[in-house]
């Protein structure tokens, strides 16, 4: 009788806790707008990103975790919960930076959640330009020809 009275009490209340969960406020979820700044190498479009959104806290890694392809070297991410993260901006293609920032991510924010990054000056690729300086081997100094004394 002891055991069918705990059982039942325990039942009833893991449900009350699932009730508990399921009334839970949502978290308020805002635009956050990543603008690169590619002004250096002439406004040139950004193929890819991928981008990082982890929680300060370190309760949720990744909580946005994808692949992007900026227009107009901007990137509009729907859905972003509001907190504190770790944003980590990895561009990809012809433009190799890596951005990371912590930063605030609410509603009624200044600056509207738009964060910018500047990319820095590169080059186009040019076989004639690379230089390869020669190397000298000295054979006396190779491992197969040295011999071991005992």
């Amino acid at each position: 009788m002891k055991i069918a009275f705990t059982l039942l009490l325990l039942i009833g209340l893991g449900g009350l806790t699932k009730a508990g969960a399921q009334h839970k406020k949502r978290a308020d979820i805002v635009k956050v707008t990543i603008h690169l700044n590619n002004r250096v190498n002439g406004n040139n479009p950004v193929d890819s990103v991928f981008i990082i959104f982890d929680r300060y806290n370190l309760t949720e890694a990744g909580t946005i975790k994808n692949i992007y392809h900026p227009v107009n070297n901007r990137v509009e991410i729907e859905n972003v919960p509001e907190g504190k993260f770790y944003i980590t901006v990895i561009c990809m293609g012809i433009y190799h930076d890596n951005f990371s920032e912590v930063s605030y991510v609410y509603k009624n924010r200044k600056n509207k959640n738009i964060i910018h990054f500047r990319l820095q000056p590169t080059e186009a690729f040019n076989a004639s330009s690379i230089n390869i300086p020669g190397e000298k081997i000295d054979p006396a100094n190779l491992l197969v020809v040295r011999q071991k004394m005992q």
